[in-house]
């Protein structure tokens, strides 16, 4: 015969974080599971979804600042898909792992630039394109964040420059 009460029951409830985050939305054995919200002091804030108090699944996640990151969390960190606004204006869409730009994916600078193609740890490396305000634009090979490899460069007329370059110089 069953019991009136069990001790894995859901209920919504807050729990407080060693961090000084204040979470509230369901709880399981004691720990965030489900949708919740987490808010700290700072003005930080998270809504999205919990597994045994960690961050997995869809979630936003604002700064004080004003910039934020809304996409995919395993277990505490950016992973999958997931788009990040920072503050002072430059944007990320794309794939990300252990909570670095990793893949495919898209980056607008604040200056107006824009960059599609493949990022590793951080930064663009494998094939890409860059284009400028102006309108020039650099198709092809990067390592470390620079070009490197073979490209053609475009500029603002159409003329192409193609060749190789070697740490963002061409040679």
């Amino acid at each position: 015969m069953g019991s009136c009460c069990s001790s894995n029951k859901v209920v919504k409830e807050t729990y407080d974080y060693s961090d000084g985050g204040v979470y509230s939305g369901d709880l399981n054995n004691g720990l965030p599971q489900g949708k919740g919200q987490i808010r700290w002091e700072s003005g930080c804030f998270f809504e999205g979804l919990l597994e045994q108090g960690r961050k997995n699944g869809k979630g936003l996640f604002r700064w004080a600042d004003g910039s934020y990151y809304d996409g995919d969390f395993t277990d505490e960190k950016f992973n999958g898909y997931g788009e990040y606004y920072w503050a002072d204006g430059k944007v990320y869409k794309g794939n990300w792992v252990d909570g670095d730009l990793n893949g495919e994916g898209t980056l607008q600078y604040k200056d107006g630039r824009i960059y599609k193609g493949n990022f590793t740890n951080d930064k663009r490396d494998g094939q890409g394109e860059m284009t400028w305000p102006s309108g020039s634009k650099y198709i092809g090979a990067w390592k470390k964040g620079r070009q490197h490899g073979k490209g053609v460069l475009i500029d603002t007329n159409g003329k192409k420059t193609e060749g190789n370059w070697n740490k963002g110089k061409k040679q």
